[in-house]
Parts: structure tokens; sequence; C-alpha cells
């Protein structure tokens, strides 16, 4: 099977007790069905206290509740009890796998680290370089996958390429990205997708327009990402800040980064539901409230929060999404009259 990763993928070391925000605070630790029999036989003290932490959650699943805003099983050094005493492979899927985000996709796998952890984030950010990819290939069998598989791949190559072609401002290969996912979104929605590849060939960036509309992204982007499900309960402050805060002017190459990131793990999640010009739109927004909100904390702070409110939570993913189709203020018409500011 064909696995795809960033190029920075193998540099990827955790900072266990050292890092600054550990993973192992403010979310609980769901526990996968296998970790959570294991532990059900582990002796002695530590299976007693393993067992008698473990609930079940809403959905039934086994997980470990936050013991004043930590997993129990934290230790003073911020380093896993679990992970010290019985290994690595006595941790749930979860903690063994974070802060990777593994789709598979039938006939290949892409893997992206977090923005949320403090090393994958410093990574990200560490250069300006454009972000590319990384392609091997494993003894896995290949699975069939869904048919659009044969006509998103080229589509969403060529709406990487508008993100990275540094001869232009990085605010018109943005609007120019939105534009492309519009038309492409037009063929799925008409049933034309095995026409994708020759739009995507075939596109070429047009004169700019002048936008409809007065600009509504902001505060009333920012505003509605303080309604959504609140993870750090400074968030809304944070936002808040961001409203009034003067803009500060951050580095291109580096907001280009969090785009290509933001595109290269969502777009193709089309496959999904066929909202391609939805993820498009969150690819755009991400980057435009990451800009918003580093003026009051840095770029790499707000690339965080913003990653760890929203793409680690499922509820707040689908309801920005679904708010990119049915609120102006965050339409793609929003979105380009900001781009144009």
């Amino acid at each position: 099977m064909l696995t795809r990763v960033p190029d920075y993928y193998e540099k990827f070391r955790c900072l266990a007790g050292a890092c600054p925000h550990t993973c192992c605070e403010k979310w609980e630790v769901v526990l996968d069905e296998e970790t959570a029999c294991r532990y059900f036989g582990v002796p002695g003290p530590l299976g007693d206290r393993l067992r008698s932490s473990m609930q079940a959650d809403g959905e039934g699943d086994f997980c470990f509740p936050l013991d004043g805003g930590r997993c129990p099983f934290l230790d003073g050094e911020n380093l896993c009890e679990i992970h010290r005493r019985l290994g690595e492979d006595a941790t749930s899927v979860t903690c063994r796998e974070h802060p990777r985000f593994t789709e598979d996709y039938g006939p290949f796998r892409e893997i992206t680290l977090s923005a949320s952890c403090p090393a994958a984030n410093a990574l990200l950010l560490g250069t300006d370089a454009p972000l590319t990819f990384l392609e091997w290939r494993t003894a896995e069998p290949e699975e069939a996958g869904d048919e659009w598989l044969a006509y998103l791949p080229p589509l969403r190559a060529r709406l990487l390429t508008l993100l990275a072609d540094r001869s232009r401002p990085l605010r018109r290969r943005l609007a120019d990205f939105l534009s492309l996912a519009g038309e492409a979104q037009g063929m799925l929605d008409g049933g034309c997708e095995e026409q994708l590849p020759a739009l995507a060939a075939g596109w070429r960036p047009r004169k700019a327009e002048a936008p409809a509309g007065e600009g509504l992204l902001f505060p009333h982007g920012l505003r509605f990402l303080g309604t959504l499900e609140l993870l750090d309960g400074d968030w809304p402050e944070l936002l808040l800040r961001a409203e009034t805060a003067a803009p500060v002017p951050q580095p291109e190459p580096l907001l280009e980064r969090i785009a290509v990131y933001f595109a290269f793990r969502y777009l193709l999640k089309a496959v999904n539901d066929g909202d391609l010009l939805g993820r498009a739109q969150l690819c755009v927004f991400a980057v435009l409230a990451v800009e918003r909100l580093a003026a009051v904390c840095g770029l790499s702070e707000a690339l965080r929060r913003f990653s760890c409110e929203i793409e680690h939570s499922g509820e707040n993913l689908d309801a920005l999404l679904a708010g990119f189709w049915q609120w102006e203020p965050l339409s793609c018409r929003a979105l380009l009259a900001e781009l144009a500011r």
C-alpha cells in the first residue's frame, strides 16, 4: 500500500515530559476494546487502579476521565505511568498514535501530524520552504476505494500547486484556490466527477474580480468559533482579544504552509460526503483565523489553539463545515471579500 506523509514526518519526536502542552491534559483518554480488555487482566495495585479508573462514556466506550484536568496516569514528571511500567504497547491506540491523523482511502493511506502538538507544530512552522510530501510502499494489500478517488487526487494536486505558487501574493492564491474548488463542486453536484482531472489540468488563474458585498468574515467568524464546544477555558477570551487587536503581518511562506497542511489533510475527505468546497473554505478560513489570532499570541500558538479546538472535536468540525453553507459571514463570498481587503 502507498503511504503519503508531510516531508517532516520522520523528524517528529515526542517531547514527553518536556512538552509544554501535554496531550494527557484536557482530553479524556478513550480506550480501544483490545486495550480495555488487557487492563482487566493486569495484576497487582496498578491493575486495580486501571480498573477503578476506567469508566464508560456516553457512547459506551471505556475511557479514563480526567482528574483535575489530567489523565489519572500522568505522573508528576508529566510522563505516562502505564508507559513507564508496562511499555508503550500497553497504552491505548489513541495514546500510541497521537498526534498522527491517519486516513485510509483503500488504495493508499495518508498521515498528518496534528498542529496541536508543540513538536509537530514546530516542524511545520520551523522553515519557510514549500511544504512537500513523501511516499513509500508497504507490503500491506491495497483495498478498493471510493470511485471518486480516480478523480479527486489530480484536482487536489492542482489545488496544492496553486497554493505553492510564490510568484503571486498568498491572498490571491487563496482566492484562486476557492474559485477552482467552487467549479469542481459544481461538477460533483452535477454528477460529472470524471471531468475533474481535465478541469485541474486546464484551469488557469483568472483576473481578480471585485468581490460582492461587504467584508463579514471578521469579527463574525471569530464569534462563531466562540459558540462551539469549548476545550480550553481561555479560548473565548483569546477570540475576543483577536477581534479588537490590530492585525500583525505574518510571513506569507508560513501561512502558505498552514494552508497546504489543511488542504492535504481535508480535501480528499470529500469522498465521504461530496463537500469539496466546504473543506476548501475550511482551509482558507483556518489561515485567516490563525493570522488574526497570531496578533495576540503569535503564529505558532495561534495555530496550535485553532487545531486543538477544531481538529480534535468532530462536533466542532462538523458545525464549522455546516456554517460555511448556512451562515453568510462564513460563506465563500465572505471569504473572497476578506481576501480582497
